[in-house]
């Protein structure tokens, strides 16, 4: 049986899909620097190459998220505070372009969103901070996705954890 919330994560991450083509990975409910739920659409090589070299604590992205709440461009971000070249390698990727979204309601969620040509727009980013809301409050009780349901994901390109 799908779970009630499961055909509504399902509409908004193909949401998120539409305004963010370059893709995206979003963590809900995050405590100790753990997501309980992750969806991740990112190009599959960029996936790899940002685990193997251990880039999650050194993404300013993620720092920024960690403590503070709204949106940061990813144009925005200081190069002095990326010494390991995380946004440069993601460009590599094609990930030149995005915002990261940071909220707190009980814990907190993030996620980082690509657009492949251009920089997001505000109608985008509040777009996008309505989709990240309602993401965090659908999975407020860890929702277990059925078999289905995450084959219709994996369609999309994105992978959930766990």
């Amino acid at each position: 049986m799908t779970p009630p919330n499961a055909d509504s994560i399902g509409h908004s991450l193909s949401h998120l899909k539409q305004i963010a083509p370059g893709g995206f990975a979003i963590g809900l409910h995050v405590r100790f620097a753990a997501p309980r739920v992750m969806f991740n659409c990112y190009p599959t090589g960029w996936v790899t190459s940002y685990a193997k070299q251990g880039l999650l604590m050194s993404d300013p992205t993620v720092r920024w998220a960690m403590s503070n709440e709204g949106a940061l461009l990813w144009g925005d971000v200081d190069p002095g505070d990326d010494p390991r070249g995380v946004m440069p390698q993601a460009a590599e990727y094609g990930l030149r372009y995005g915002v990261t979204l940071s909220m707190v309601s009980g814990a907190r969620s993030f996620g980082g969103l690509a657009h492949p040509d251009r920089p997001f727009d505000e109608a985008e980013i509040g777009a996008m901070r309505t989709e990240l809301a309602r993401l965090h409050a659908l999975t407020h009780d860890s929702v277990e996705l059925d078999p289905a349901t995450r084959a219709r994901l994996a369609e999309l390109s994105i992978v959930v954890t766990p």
